[in-house]
Formats: C-alpha cells, sequence, structure tokens
C-alpha cells in the first residue's frame, strides 16, 4: 500500500452518496458475512475506484531477479480513496516462492522499485486515474499473506522477524518489539505478526485477509495525513513565534491570530476525522479479528500516539492565539478609551468655545454705553476681545496635541521590541537572566582542513610504544 499526493473529491449533486453506494467494498471484494457492514458504512471506511489486472510479460524488480527468482503468478493494481479524499495505492502480487525467499521482493516493493514494462506503479496507476505522476509519499506498509494448512506451516517468531524486518538474519533473543495481536494468534493454524511497516497474517479465511487489506489502506492514508498536520501545525506555530510586536497595527495582528485560528480549527477537525475516528473499527465493524487488527496496526504504527501529541501541540497553539487575541483586545481598548477621552476633551472644549461666543454676541447685544452701535463689529477696538477667543482657541488645539504626544509616548513605552522569535526567547532573557543575542556571531567557526586535522591527531597522540589496529 502506497499513500499518493492525489486528492479525490466527487462532483456530484447529492454530495457523493450514490458515488459511495456504487463503490461498496463488497462490489470488489470477498468480505463474507461482514459485507453488510462495510457496505453499511461505505463513507467512512476507504473505497475501491480502480483495479486491474498487470501484464507480467514486462515485470521487473531488482532485487528479486538478482535473487534468481521467477516472476509472480499474477499481479493487480488498486486505486482507493480514503473517507479523507486521499487517494491510496495497492499493488498485490502472488508468489510461488517460499516465505524467506520472498524478502528481496519485499525491499523491491517497499521503495516501488518495481515495474511492469519500463513503468513503475505510480505511472501506471496515473494513466488509469488520468493524471500526471507527481511522487508517491513516504508512508507506505506491506501485508503478506500466506495459507497455513496445519501448525507446522505456521511461521515460526524467528521467520516473522526476518519477514518483517526485510533481512534474513536472526536477532538477539528479548529483542521482539512486534505486536501479536490475541485475536489473531489464537487458532493453531493461524498468526498475525505486526511491525510498523510489515504486516504478516497465515491461515486466516480470505474475508479476514480481506479486511486487513482495507485496513492497512487506511492506517497507510491516516499516517499520511497526520504528518501533513503536523507539518502545518508547526508551520502555523513558527508564524505565531514570528508575529509582529507591539510596534504592529493591532489590525495586523489581529488578522494574523484570526488565520491562524481559522487554520488551527480546520487542523483539529482533520485530524479527528481522518486519524482519530479511523482508528477505531469496532463501532463499525462486529468482528474480532479484523478489528483486533486494525487496532494492532494503530498502534504498532505509532499512530495514537502521535495524533495525540500533534493534537496537544494543536491545543496549546489555540491557547496561544486565544491569550495573544485578549492581548490585541486589551490594547484596543486602551485605544478605544483614549480615543473617548481625547472626544470629550474636544466636545468639552468646544463646548467652552460655544459658551465663549454667545457671551461675546450677548455682549454686543446688549444695550450698554461699552458697545457703540456706529463701530463695526470688526472694529479695531474690539481687537482685545478678539485676540482673547483666537487665544483660547490655540489653547484647545494645543492640549488635544499634548494629549495625543503623551498616548503615543504611553505606547512606545509599553511596547516591547520585536525580536527574530518574539516573545519567547525575550521572556525567558529577562526571568532568567540569560544573554539575548541578536544576529549572527561575530566569528563563524571554519571547518578544519585535512592538514590541519592529520597535524593535530600526531601532536595529540600519546607517546607509547602501542599503535592502534
Amino acid at each position: 500500500m502506497y499513500a499518493s499526493s492525489w486528492t479525490y473529491a466527487p462532483d456530484t449533486s447529492d454530495g457523493g452518496d450514490s458515488e459511495v453506494a456504487s463503490l461498496r467494498p463488497s462490489a470488489m471484494l470477498n468480505l463474507g458475512r461482514l459485507g453488510a457492514a462495510y457496505d453499511r458504512h461505505a463513507d467512512q471506511l476507504p473505497r475501491v475506484l480502480q483495479s486491474g489486472r498487470l501484464d507480467l510479460a514486462g515485470f521487473d524488480a531488482r532485487r528479486w531477479r538478482a535473487a534468481g527468482q521467477d516472476p509472480p503468478t499474477a499481479a493487480t493494481l488498486w486505486q482507493f480513496a480514503a473517507p479523507s479524499g486521499q487517494i491510496m495505492l495497492a499493488l498485490t502480487l502472488d508468489v510461488a516462492a517460499p516465505l524467506l525467499q520472498c524478502i528481496p521482493l519485499l525491499e523491491d516493493l517497499y521503495y516501488a522499485e518495481v515495474t511492469f514494462g519500463s513503468q513503475d506503479v505510480e505511472q501506471l496507476a496515473a494513466a488509469r486515474i488520468g493524471t500526471v505522476p507527481s511522487g508517491l509519499l513516504p508512508e507506505r506498509h506491506q501485508l503478506v499473506l500466506r495459507a497455513s494448512p496445519s501448525a507446522s506451516d505456521v511461521p515460526t517468531s524467528d521467520v516473522a522477524q526476518r519477514i518483517i524486518y526485510r533481512a534474513d538474519l536472526p536477532v538477539r533473543p528479548g529483542l521482539d518489539p512486534l505486536c501479536t495481536p490475541d485475536e489473531l494468534n489464537r487458532r493453531p493454524t493461524t498468526s498475525g505478526v505486526l511491525g510498523p511497516y510489515v504486516s504478516l497474517l497465515t491461515g486466516h479465511q480470505d474475508y479476514v485477509e480481506n479486511a486487513a487489506f482495507l485496513s492497512a489502506v487506511q492506517a497507510v492514508a491516516s499516517a499520511a495525513r497526520l504528518r501533513e498536520i503536523r507539518v502545518l501545525a508547526e508551520s502555523y506555530a513558527r508564524r505565531f513565534r514570528a508575529r509582529p510586536g507591539g510596534n504592529a497595527s493591532p489590525r495586523d495582528r489581529r488578522a494574523l491570530l484570526e488565520r491562524i485560528t481559522t487554520a488551527q480549527g480546520h487542523l483539529e477537525l482533520e485530524l479527528g476525522y481522518s486519524v482519530e475516528v479511523p482508528a477505531d473499527l469496532a463501532t463499525l465493524v462486529p468482528s474480532l479479528r479484523p478489528t483486533s487488527y486494525h487496532s494492532a496496526l494503530y498502534e504498532a504504527m505509532g499512530l495514537t500516539e502521535r495524533a495525540a501529541a500533534v493534537s496537544q501541540t494543536l491545543q496549546r497553539l489555540g491557547n496561544a492565539t486565544a491569550a495573544e487575541l485578549t492581548s490585541v483586545e486589551s490594547t484596543e481598548l486602551r485605544a478605544a478609551d483614549r480615543r473617548r477621552v481625547r472626544t470629550v476633551v474636544a466636545i468639552t472644549f468646544i463646548t467652552t468655545i460655544t459658551a465663549t461666543l454667545g457671551l461675546l454676541f450677548a455682549f454686543f447685544g446688549i444695550n450698554a454705553r461699552e458697545v457703540d452701535e456706529a463701530r463695526s463689529m470688526f472694529d479695531s477696538a474690539y481687537m482685545p476681545i478678539y485676540g482673547l477667543i483666537a487665544t483660547v482657541l490655540v489653547l484647545g488645539f494645543l492640549v488635544y496635541s499634548v494629549l495625543h504626544a503623551v498616548d503615543r509616548a504611553a505606547l512606545r513605552r509599553f511596547a516591547a521590541p520585536a525580536p527574530t522569535w518574539h516573545g519567547t526567547h525575550r521572556l525567558l532573557a529577562a526571568e532568567l537572566g540569560t544573554a539575548l543575542l541578536d544576529g549572527r556571531p561575530s566569528r563563524v567557526p571554519q571547518p578544519r582542513s585535512a592538514e590541519a586535522t592529520g597535524a593535530y591527531d600526531q601532536a595529540s597522540r600519546p607517546a607509547t610504544g602501542l599503535h592502534p589496529e
């Protein structure tokens, strides 16, 4: 099973329900009495897009050919669609050879160094799907199936570890980290041994092997999606650490945090839908051996622990983003308070001016000897009055400007400069007293030359009569 970088999105009016019904697992694989359960939950399980036999006339595998083995008796190429939309490739081969002699072929298959008529697996699948090769992803798993009519045909633990580690070499006693589910090893003629990259099942019925086939496809899809989620989570964590400091406008800071929060929500949902939920098969399929293999495979591949670690990273990123949003909101509230204070001061001053002008016009409207009706309102005799009004207006603008300058100075005083890694290293330096260096060191160490290395070795060698072997 190989993970590809292709994604399948059904384009139908009912959201793909009719297409899922037409791609029931039981229509392509013999699932026996479990077919109804797999068909009932076809939208939550891998479904077959295409499958077809391959021409073995052009089969070539470098290690397998060097071992002098005959070509396989049958080959089938499968394309699966995972519930998340990922397209998975699978190549099944029927080989008439002893189990240990298949190790070179397992190596060729794992590294996708198997060709059919000068075309590899991805090229063949791309031609059938109607796309172009873009490189297989590193996630893949091998499933080795073998019949065992009697208990003597069941592989020993030494044979199982040689198959799983793809090396025909013994191991030290006591070093056996392989997973052996109880339900797969309950009968004398059945066995099941799982590793991170290879599973070995012997003596099981056809429907159990096909169920394990679908489980391996789903596990590879979950592993590929988990790696992508982790890469994106670390990318957004770096963006958060390199976010602009307090000198940036709250609008820009809020826009960045909103993008990180939106991405975090999508990643958390995808983590649950593509990795955590598919790890549970017992809820959908009521059968001990398929569900036991499914759970053991996720455990052997380390998907459960890795998914928990990525989930914690996303949660911490969400908590940090929420705290930063609270800081931005506090900054915006302080700015709103300062604007309100300036507005109140300006309105108060305008009210004062209006009252002053009212008094002035009332002065000109009174019937007193200080107001000479023969003089114009703009006569030079009234210049002291107008000078006083102009002085009050200028003082009002000066008061507003001084308050605005004081607010800007307060912002600059409380805003810390933004280093390369904003926040974390500066906080540790301030709290623990460590030194914070900005930029490259003044002197970068240079690699030693071969002559200098040899001279150092001769000078540092102890003067004894012993010589190294």
